[in-house]
């Protein structure tokens, strides 16, 4: 199994099996669930509900999906902080998007297994705080690109410590898997 997906290869993959969602809001709703704390194979349904009215996946997709989760998980666990967003690579507007899609479903995802997150205090109340707020910033386009692009790579990177964050504080540490 590649340690890496293709935003674009799944995007279409999406778009084929007529799945309204985006690969970052999927990767977002994933890593949601599982910086809540859900690392079981509870997640199949939250996802079937969401994506498929409840119905299983077409096999491709779900084996693509399958893949997508394990590689969330394993970077959440991995020591190196090798966890990073699935966002597109194109011009920065699409990827300002995208973050906003995949901060936004991050927050369902959490939400759905730590319902009283509203009510969460220190440094992971904070942090969800400022991802709801991240998502009602706006961006004009005549703006300065450079200032822009800069601007977004310090907010993404945010997002993702902001992630392993809540992923750190919902997942017991006696659940993290021995590598060999």
């Amino acid at each position: 199994m590649s340690d890496t997906i293709n935003y674009d290869e799944f995007n279409r993959l999406l778009i084929q099996n007529k799945i309204g969602i985006t690969a970052a809001e999927l990767h977002g709703f994933l890593s949601g669930i599982l910086a809540g704390g859900n690392y079981d194979e509870s997640w199949r349904p939250l996802v079937e509900d969401m994506l498929n009215n409840g119905e299983k996946m077409p096999a491709s997709l779900d084996e693509k999906i399958s893949q997508l989760y394990t590689i969330i998980k394993q970077q959440f666990f991995d020591e190196d902080f090798s966890f990073q967003l699935l966002i597109s690579d194109k011009d920065l507007y699409s990827q300002l998007d995208d973050l906003v899609g995949w901060i936004n479903h991050f927050l369902l995802g959490i939400g759905l297994v730590q319902p009283k997150i509203n009510y969460i205090k220190g440094d992971v109340g904070e942090a969800i705080y400022d991802l709801r707020q991240i998502v009602k910033l706006g961006y004009d386009e005549t703006e300065d690109q450079q200032e822009l692009g800069f601007a977004f790579e310090e907010i993404k990177e945010y997002v993702r410590i902001t992630s392993m964050l809540c992923f750190d504080e919902f997942n017991e540490s006696d659940i993290i898997p021995t590598i060999h």
